[in-house]
């Protein structure tokens, strides 16, 4: 069996191999799939993908701007290059876990899902039934897009491998910075000038800015965001916390101690919630941050009453967007930590893409699959045809002006989804920095917010870990009831309904409930991603 061949480097040849040794002890359970049988209709490079027209059946999550997706130039200019014709069953964001569960339970399951709901929960369970066929093959011999990506970041490679060292999915990934540094903070740059304040570089720095914005009207919210978690990630860091990134939640690893640590148990996350409660006790912090969204926070800056908000780009400001400025650097803390946790990895979704057991061209619909991660593909899936939603100005791809500029007054994500349906999805893509130039990502404000921080993100980032079918029976259960609790008491103690001295009991209810055992679950599952 050959396990990605064109990925040559030594780290990678080791991983093949233990690819290899866990393959053998699984095959009975799962079946494979042999490239060497693939069907008569397959050509093997080049376009068509197939020497004469096939339909696939694929499942798919629908975004309410996006309509019937059968019509939309995207795939119809798909099936004119590939030869492949998607029936598509799509289904409301929104309903989409009820539905995708229905079918995963009867067994009346499409050739594959796109973007249709499959977490890594799903994907290992299912993948182990027989239901979604491993991949390891094929991406070894139809899917050279991919394989370039694993070459170029073997993370994605062992973020997708699952413990029985099959990779059962296709993932979403992304290779923009501005895009990946997700939680940015920015700052009204003509309040700090009328204070007389510079941008701030410390903590104790932004809590003086933010009580000059308060001085000078007490009407004004000095900082704001759609959600509390925002803010606290944009803060986190100069604590030392989220030492790996973001895309785990709870666990990061402690430097220090050369262990894996639960930072919501850790004295540096309670000084945090300290910082943060002082903030929202002297009304520098918005009173509604837990109930905020991003329409609300909108009307708030258009009102001029926002200082400083944390999200991932400037839109939410509007045509004020102009005033709002980057931090110059990732703030620094109390004890000297400053680091920039509010980062995703390469890798974000594991389950973007399956191909199930009822397939009867899984070559030819790896091929397919493949072709929007690069070259023609990816400019087709981001950008659409040359002349009808694009065109070339001064090198870069944008957006032709009924798409930028629509005279009807639509937004930009409704216009883009009349023809793609890149808006607010998860699918097997590389999100790039060449094709966000007139997205909230390209705005020149945030580009040069991003590279600010660039310099201070964890050289080492996690993705979301896998589990075994039997971990995530035990994490389901365990989580339920200590991430709820996390969740309350942080709200508690911001907003001192809660006070601090109630903090060793806090963490003790946590260790009840079964903390040492979520953490060693979270280890294992580190420790393979470390074998890989």
């Amino acid at each position: 069996m050959l396990h990605l061949k064109s990925i040559k480097t030594a780290f990678v040849v080791i991983m093949a191999t233990s690819l290899l040794s866990a393959c053998s002890n699984t095959d009975k359970a799962t079946p494979s799939v042999q490239p060497a049988n693939a069907s008569k209709t397959l050509n093997e490079t080049g376009m068509p993908i197939v020497k004469q027209p096939i339909t696939l059946r694929m499942m798919a999550g629908q975004s309410p701007l996006q309509g019937e997706w059968k019509d939309k130039l995207l795939w119809k200019e798909a099936e004119k290059r590939t030869g492949i014709h998607i029936d598509w069953n799509l289904v409301p964001q929104a309903s989409l876990e009820e539905k995708k569960n229905l079918l995963l339970a009867t067994n009346d399951i499409p050739d594959a899902f796109y973007g249709g709901g499959i977490n890594s929960q799903d994907m290992i369970t299912y993948g182990q039934q027989g239901l979604f066929i491993p991949l390891n093959d094929l991406i070894d011999k139809y899917a050279p897009n991919f394989s370039k990506i694993l070459k170029a970041n073997p993370e994605v490679l062992k973020g997708i491998t699952a413990p029985d060292g099959k990779i059962y999915g296709l993932p979403k990934m992304s290779s923009n910075i501005t895009h990946r540094i997700g939680t940015k903070m920015f700052i009204n740059q003509k309040w700090l000038d009328e204070a007389g304040k510079k941008m701030p570089a410390t903590t104790d720095e932004l809590y003086d800015v933010l009580k000059a914005f308060k001085t000078k009207d007490p009407d004004r919210i000095p900082l704001s965001s759609t959600d509390i978690n925002n803010t606290l990630r944009s803060l986190a860091g100069a604590w030392g916390l989220y030492s790996r990134g973001n895309a785990n939640a709870y666990v990061d690893y402690d430097d220090k101690a050369g262990a894996m640590r639960f930072m919501q148990t850790d004295p540096k996350y309670k000084e945090l919630l300290t910082y943060m409660n002082k903030l929202y006790a002297e009304g520098l912090l918005d009173k509604e941050i837990f109930t905020n969204n991003a329409t609300i926070l909108t009307a708030k800056i258009s009102k001029g009453l926002v200082g400083g908000f944390s999200n991932i780009n400037v839109v939410p400001a509007g045509q004020l967007k102009a005033n709002y400025a980057g931090l110059g650097a990732a703030l620094k803390g109390p004890s000297g930590d400053q680091n920039w946790g509010g980062i995703s990895p390469v890798l974000q979704n594991q389950g973007a893409f399956v191909i199930t057991k009822n397939n009867k061209e899984p070559e030819a619909t790896m091929r397919w699959a493949d072709y929007f991660l690069d070259g023609e593909g990816a400019v087709l899936y981001w950008m659409g045809v040359e002349g009808k939603t694009f065109e070339m100005k001064d090198g870069k791809y944008r957006f032709v002006q009924d798409i930028v500029n629509n005279k009807d007054g639509l937004t930009l994500d409704q216009t883009i989804s009349r023809e793609l349906v890149s808006p607010f999805s998860v699918h097997p893509i590389v999100r790039e920095e060449r094709f966000a130039w007139d997205t909230g990502e390209g705005m020149p404000e945030v580009i040069a917010a991003a590279n600010n921080l660039k310099p201070f993100v964890p050289k080492e980032i996690w993705p979301a870990f896998l589990f075994t079918k039997e971990e995530n029976d035990r994490l389901k259960a365990l989580s339920n009831d200590i991430q709820t609790y996390v969740g309350e008491m942080q709200t508690q103690f911001i907003m001192g309904k809660a006070p601090f001295s109630k903090w060793d009991e806090y963490v003790a209810t946590i260790k009840k409930m079964g903390l040492d055992e979520y953490m060693k679950i979270h280890k294992d599952a580190y420790d393979r991603y470390k074998r890989n």
